[in-house]
């Protein structure tokens, strides 16, 4: 019961030049009692191929060869055969510290906790790690999901792959099939059902940067699903009586649509019709919720209803007074 098996699952799709890197990364690991699921998602490159070769040198590997589905259904049909007591994700395109799973599952052991959550590096060609001792809390659940909406801790709170889970999470629990932006439809409901949660500062997870596409990711319309997400959340904590988190929730939600705004505007092309949806989700946002908001905020949301590039003046401000106040 020292070394209880914890499953790792790899949703895989046209990643033939990464590949290697991370099944190698996840085989180095210092905790040994694996199950590596490594789920071909209909790749059409030499992917399937590498993935049952890797499966005949390593009995801890498993294969899953399905047709398309995308990342949400490929980390579904892995929970659906994994047999480990804990569960871990990690995209086939980046690749883990060899103590990663040792790291996370000690955490989770010695706080008692339901998830564990490291940091990560992002990099685009090589990596240089950090030597700075690891900073570790413990938080409820509910806490845990607050952090979602505090910019310094969003984006290693709300990813899935950074985390060691126990497999209880996913009795009721699976990730929603066809979204873009599919880890916000999940975070915030496996963090809330947890009791605990511990995060360390150590980055243990590296993070490939593809620096291709990203303008065209910010004017597809399935971009919207990220506000989709963030729309759900706030229904969520509604329903679930939790006001403290719902106010952090729908001023996260308020800033990012206008954010994204004016991001859009700033990119080539004619994307009118999916800014009118960026404003159209904020109104409604806005509309069913601004008795939680203070003065100043019903103030910004407000201008952004009517003079939506204004707000690139909050933007600028806020980030000017950050730098005053970090001096």
């Amino acid at each position: 019961m020292d070394s209880p098996l914890i499953s790792i699952i790899v949703p895989i799709y046209k990643v033939e030049a990464y590949l290697s890197r991370c099944i190698d990364s996840i085989l180095k690991q210092s905790y040994r009692h694996l199950e590596i699921i490594l789920v071909d998602d209909g790749s059409p490159d030499n992917c399937p191929q590498i993935c049952d070769n890797y499966a005949e040198k390593d009995s801890r590997i498993r294969v899953v060869h399905k047709k398309n589905g995308g990342l949400s259904d490929a980390r579904n049909a892995g929970l659906d055969i994994a047999n480990g007591e804990f569960i871990s994700f990690i995209d086939s395109d980046d690749y883990i510290h060899p103590e990663m799973i040792s790291t996370l599952f000690e955490l989770l052991k010695s706080n008692d906790a339901d998830i564990s959550v490291c940091n990560f590096t992002p990099f685009t060609e090589t990596v240089s790690p950090s030597s700075k001792a690891p900073v570790i809390h413990t938080l409820s659940g509910k806490d845990a999901a607050k952090r979602l909406y505090q910019s310094q801790y969003a984006t290693q709170t709300v990813v899935a792959w950074d985390k060691l889970y126990k497999r209880s999470l996913f009795d009721h629990l699976r990730f929603e099939v066809g979204k873009f932006n599919e880890d916000e439809f999940f975070s915030y409901k496996a963090l809330y059902a947890a009791n605990k949660v511990t995060f360390t500062s150590q980055e243990l997870y590296y993070y490939f940067i593809r620096t291709t596409g990203i303008s065209q990711a910010i004017t597809d319309p399935r971009s919207l699903n990220g506000l989709d997400a963030k729309m759900e959340a706030i229904q969520f904590y509604k329903e679930n009586g939790s006001t403290d988190i719902l106010r952090s929730a729908v001023l996260s939600f308020l800033n990012f649509s206008a954010k994204r705004y004016c991001f859009v505007t700033r990119q080539k092309g004619n994307h009118q019709e999916l800014l009118d949806e960026i404003q159209k989700r904020h109104a409604a946002v806005y509309r069913n919720n601004s008795s939680l908001l203070r003065i100043s905020e019903r103030f910004r949301a407000r201008t952004f209803l009517f003079f939506p590039l204004l707000y690139w003046f909050f933007i600028k401000y806020d980030k000017a007074k950050r730098k005053i106040l970090a001096k």
